[in-house]
């Protein structure tokens, strides 16, 4: 028989951890994105700045991931642990940057999603073997601000899986380096 009691325990530790640190996450996710506003109204140094912080997030992951690893050195978590755990910290810090996101496509600077897009409507509306319908919807997908968020979401989460991968393989051999 199997002892469900420890899976429930382990996998409720599990996404505690991942909701802490996916809030902390977020938030420095919206800091970042904050560059990224800036640099639509001023000087593009900010946009250098936003993508240079996403060091941050590596460094942020890495650091949460050895945390988690070590929180209880009596019940050691394994790889797969360690690359849900990252998952779940990024699908929980993708809510924080959703909502930057919709407020500054929304309210803070509603022009530059239009901006932002029209290239891909100009590509559309130029592809000479689609009918007027598939080209009308290929532009209502491609200016719809959800979809984008919505994408961004899925984005944040498979960053989360290659993340993962790579934390639970640094956390793992750092583990090995000092025994």
């Amino acid at each position: 028989m199997i002892d469900t009691t420890d899976f429930k325990e382990k996998g409720t530790s599990l996404l505690r951890y991942a909701m802490n640190y996916g809030v902390i996450l977020g938030l420095f996710w919206i800091f970042k994105y904050l560059f990224k506003i800036g640099a639509g109204f001023s000087d593009h140094v900010f946009i250098y700045v936003f993508y240079l912080l996403n060091v941050g997030t590596f460094l942020l992951i890495y650091i949460f991931t050895f945390k988690f690893k070590m929180s209880d050195p009596e019940k050691p978590k394994g790889i797969w642990s360690c690359i849900i755990f990252v998952v779940l910290i990024c699908f929980f810090a993708s809510f924080f940057e959703g909502v930057i996101m919709y407020a500054h496509f929304k309210f803070i600077d509603p022009g530059y999603f239009m901006t932002m897009t029209s290239p891909l409507i100009e590509m559309v509306n130029k592809m000479p073997n689609l009918l007027p319908e598939q080209k009308e919807i290929m532009i209502q997908i491609f200016s719809g601000k959800p979809i984008y968020i919505l994408s961004a979401f899925i984005g944040n989460i498979i960053l989360g899986l290659i993340l993962g991968l790579v934390m639970s393989l640094l956390v793992n051999n750092t583990n090995r380096i000092d025994k």
